[in-house]
């Protein structure tokens, strides 16, 4: 079977999420995860003054701090995937959790990203649009990061409860040149990041609450001889953006998809060269005889990514039928 490496649809992830608690415990946030099963590492020394933390797959619960921090949970984008893979909860379920008053969480950082896989978006063009100001900012902070792996465009200093982020995904992993992943992200903290969670659960939708939010704070435009940009008109590019990440909903769950293409990058980067080895001393039939006599067992992992894929499968076939 031929694995896609990347998705061949756009996508709109949560990709970061931190949240603090007084009254929630290290156990009780495992618990709300519903991943009491998974294998969580402990370890002494982190960030943000915590002297504790347990981990899981780019899960973090912080703890140790002083009597007033509480207990921070915080997700990266690696996180997030695992908890689309490894958990029973939707997102909604967990938000709807996190914003519930008697729960008395405190929400203080989520990013909201958009990947197109598409072509919609040039980093060229966007870049070249960003040099001449050819865009209206809520912001009047702009950056531009050059380096080898790839231009990033920033809107909103690393202070502001709201920063836009646009990137060459593909660049920054090393991928192959034909390979497009463009990414557009929201950094939303503190209020901002409790009303982006609040507006998600409301709509039910991400897609329309990304859409939203971006358009008010940042549209590339088509200069024209008015001296007033806020009548410029957006570009098409910037509407095709829009548009489309207002019609992506919440429930396409990534979690499969990106862990896949993690799989196969370890399978191609680590142990690429031995498969191929083989591969061409014995054949292919061989090497797929040599993996069924295996004498190890799939981990943990493995088999919860094989039934998702099952599952996923015979969602499809029942729609055909």
């Amino acid at each position: 079977m031929e694995i896609q490496p990347l998705p061949n649809h756009n996508l709109i992830l949560i990709d970061w999420l931190t949240v603090t608690t007084k009254i929630w415990s290290e156990n009780d946030l495992i618990n709300l995860l519903h991943l009491q099963e998974c294998s969580w590492e402990h370890l002494d020394a982190y960030r943000y003054g915590y002297a504790h933390r347990c981990s899981f797959s780019g899960i973090t619960i912080m703890s140790g701090g002083r009597e007033d921090m509480g207990i921070c949970l915080e997700m990266s984008g690696q996180g997030c995937r695992a908890f689309e893979t490894y958990s029973d909860l939707t997102w909604l379920d967990l938000l709807g959790i996190l914003v519930d008053p008697f729960s008395e969480f405190n929400i203080t950082h989520i990013d909201l990203a958009f990947d197109d896989h598409t072509g919609i978006l040039d980093i060229g063009q966007i870049l070249d649009d960003t040099d001449h100001h050819r865009y209206r900012s809520r912001s009047r902070w702009w950056k531009v990061e050059y380096g080898s792996c790839g231009t990033t465009i920033y809107h909103g200093s690393p202070q502001s409860n709201t920063r836009v982020r646009i990137y060459d995904k593909a660049a920054e992993r090393g991928l192959l040149d034909d390979t497009h992943w463009i990414r557009v992200e929201l950094v939303l903290r503190d209020v901002n990041a409790s009303g982006a969670v609040q507006a998600i659960l409301e709509h039910q939708d991400v897609g329309p609450v990304f859409s939203g939010i971006l358009s008010n704070y940042l549209v590339y435009c088509d200069p024209s001889s008015d001296s007033n940009k806020s009548r410029w008109q957006p570009t098409d590019y910037w509407n095709r953006l829009l548009q489309g990440a207002a019609a992506i909903h919440i429930a396409a769950d990534p979690g499969l998809e990106y862990n896949i293409f993690r799989l196969e990058g370890y399978l191609r980067d680590q142990c690429g060269g031995a498969i191929y080895t083989w591969s061409q001393i014995y054949g292919l039939d061989s090497l797929d005889k040599l993996l069924k006599e295996r004498r190890s067992p799939l981990n943990p992992k493995h088999k919860m990514l094989l039934e998702q894929f099952k599952r996923k499968k015979k969602g499809e076939k029942d729609l055909e039928t």
